[in-house]
C-alpha cells in the first residue's frame, strides 16, 4: 500500500512541477517579449505538431525565437501537453534556450 501511496504522491509532485514550470515560462516569455518584442508578431495559426514548429523556427540562434514560438504554443488548445511533448523530444535544446532566455 505504501509504495502505491508514495507513486501517486510522486506523481502528483511532478505534474504539478511540471504546471508551475509551464507556467513560469509563459509569464518569462510574456515578459521579455513586452520589453524587447513590440513589433513581432505572434503567429494565429494553430497546428497539431508542435515539434515541427519548433524545429521550423530555429529557435538556436535567436532567444527571441523561443519567446515568440512559447507565446505561440499558449494560445495551441491543449497547450500544456504540447509543452510537455516538445520539452521532452528537445530536451537539450529545450534547456539551452530556457538557459539563454533567462540570462535576459
Amino acid at each position: 500500500m505504501s509504495l502505491v501511496l508514495s507513486w501517486l504522491i510522486s506523481r502528483v509532485g511532478t505534474t504539478m512541477n511540471d504546471r508551475w514550470c509551464w507556467a513560469t515560462l509563459c509569464s518569462k516569455c510574456t515578459g521579455v517579449y513586452e520589453r524587447y518584442g513590440q513589433g513581432e508578431p505572434i503567429p494565429d495559426h494553430f497546428c497539431d505538431s508542435p515539434l515541427e514548429v519548433f524545429d521550423y523556427t530555429d529557435v538556436e540562434p535567436n532567444v527571441m525565437r523561443f519567446v515568440v514560438y512559447i507565446l505561440w504554443l499558449k494560445r495551441q488548445p491543449d497547450s500544456f501537453e504540447k509543452y510537455l511533448e516538445v520539452r521532452e523530444q528537445r530536451l537539450e535544446l529545450w534547456r539551452q534556450c530556457v538557459y539563454r532566455l533567462y540570462r535576459l
